[in-house]
């Protein structure tokens, strides 16, 4: 379940008349014009997106790994506006930026599948990371020192994550990878304890009872070769030359075969933990660098029009006389947690800012005021011919 406090409404677009209060009390003819209204919103939405996604593209073409054009657009590589407007972009879908602190913390920590991990983060010259859909799910582990019996735990989880980067020029940059790109990456149902597993460059750190496995077994076995050939020394001792031999370069190969077998071992048990982690990452990529611009673009488009719809359907249906902030937000919180069962914090002050901006409202002394629809409609369907 989603934890409180998340501003984002997830409520697909057909259903958002559900999560109006009273609309079904609404006249047949006013129920008719909001449907109308609505999706002439929902069409400047998309005009105002679709010129941001034209923009966005031709300033990220050039700092795109995936670009597979000749003739590319004749722009400067500026990865600092592609950060600007993606963090921008985020915002709007309601991500909300991770500070260093999160990662650094996830670093310390084993992963939610037990894994320990490190992570070279002098190999980035700019790391962003946005998390979404703040929950909590129960997973079930087994353990050999309770007997295997299957327990449950809770992990925090994002239900979506955006990971934006550029390499340092290094001589450790992973196989295949540029410091001239600006990567994207697009997650989902990710722990917390896991963000640094996503990242280039990340490898795993044997557990101590991983390495005991190792060197444990290594230590005895060169114990038992060197009694086995101290035994044989003695039974052949009357062989001097074999005896030599023996004592000079039979016990150095056993010594060397257990390091070796231990050492392979090692890489066994550690391939086995990369096996896990990319199972388990293979599932949850969701896009990749120009895929995720589209996503996220998609995304803040549809966050914008449930909030903008919602905010003015509550000033419409209770406002006439002017509300407050805080009264939409109350009303639009209510019936939110009502509809869907989850806490919601409703951008209240964002919707509004926005809904005056496209003449849609209006603010006298401390109270907001909506324009009826057919003035509303009217002035959708201006901007829309502009």
């Amino acid at each position: 379940m989603q934890n409180k406090g998340e501003h984002f409404i997830p409520i697909g677009r057909d259903k958002l008349l559900e999560c109006l209060p009273e609309f079904e009390k609404c006249s047949e003819s006013d129920r008719s014009q909001l449907i109308e209204l609505f999706d002439l919103l929902s069409s400047a939405l998309h005009s105002q997106y679709h010129s941001e996604q034209i923009s966005l593209q031709r300033l990220y073409q050039p700092l795109d790994p995936d670009s597979i054009l000749v003739l590319k657009e004749d722009t400067i590589k500026d990865s600092s506006e592609v950060f600007r407007q993606v963090n921008k972009i985020l915002q709007n879908a309601n991500y909300r930026k991770l500070p260093t602190g999160e990662l650094e913390t996830a670093v310390e920590n084993a992963t939610a599948l037990g894994l320990r991990m490190k992570v070279d983060f002098s190999l980035f010259e700019e790391l962003h990371v946005y998390g979404r859909g703040d929950e909590t799910e129960t997973w079930t582990k087994k353990s050999w020192w309770k007997f295997f019996k299957e327990e449950k735990f809770d992990v925090k989880v994002f239900q979506r994550l955006i990971i934006a980067f550029r390499l340092k020029d290094h001589d450790d940059l992973p196989k295949g990878q540029s410091s001239s790109f600006v990567y994207l990456k697009s997650f989902k149902g990710i722990p917390h304890s896991d963000l640094h597993t996503l990242l280039p460059g990340t490898q795993v750190k044997m557990t101590l009872l991983d390495r005991g496995k190792i060197i444990i077994p290594a230590l005895s076995g060169i114990v038992m070769s060197i009694v086995k050939i101290v035994r044989l020394m003695v039974a052949v001792a009357i062989f001097a030359t074999l005896a030599n031999f023996i004592k000079f370069w039979v016990i150095p190969a056993g010594i060397i075969y257990y390091i070796i077998k231990g050492f392979l071992s090692y890489k066994k048990t550690q391939d086995k933990y990369q096996l896990n982690l990319t199972r388990n990452l293979y599932f949850q990529n969701l896009d990749n660098n120009s895929g995720v611009l589209l996503r996220i673009l998609n995304e803040a488009e549809l966050q914008d029009y449930r909030e903008l719809v919602i905010a003015y359907y509550v000033l419409w249906r209770f406002g006439k006389a002017g509300m407050r902030a805080k009264q939409i937000d109350d009303i639009a919180e209510h019936q939110l947690f009502e509809t869907i069962n989850q806490k919601i914090d409703f951008e209240v002050d964002d919707a509004l800012e926005k809904l005056e901006s496209i003449k849609l409202i209006y603010k006298e002394k401390g109270l907001w005021f909506p324009l009826n629809i057919d003035e509303s409609m009217k002035e959708l369907n201006n901007a829309l011919s502009k």
